[in-house]
């Protein structure tokens, strides 16, 4: 088996990064399009705010699934930077790190 050079993400942490975005879609989409159509019947404007306001949702969804993607995505590379540490450590020492010197 080839070694993995990037990071790897558990199924728990993509499940998360999936689940955010279709949360974050939907109500983001909703909240844009009440907010477009309340606008809309205060000034007249039939669709025009309305479709403003979807596009500014399923903006603010991809936002912040990428932010959400880059945090995970930096957890995954310090943990595995860690885990490269502590292992480089052992290595050096000749004994694990959990067990204690005598």
């Amino acid at each position: 088996m080839a070694n993995r050079t990037t990071p790897t993400v558990t199924t728990f942490q993509a499940l998360a990064v999936a689940s955010q975005f279709g949360i974050t879609l939907a109500v983001s989409v909703v909240l844009g399009y009440f907010a477009g159509h309340w606008l809309d019947e205060r000034l007249n404007t039939s669709p025009v705010f309305t479709l403003i306001g979807v596009l500014l949702g399923l903006v603010a969804a991809v936002l912040n699934t990428v932010r959400l993607y880059r945090a995970v995505m930096g957890k995954v590379e310090f943990d595995k930077h860690a885990q490269t540490t502590k292992s480089a450590r052992e290595a050096k020492d000749g004994n694990p790190l959990d067990e204690e010197a005598d």
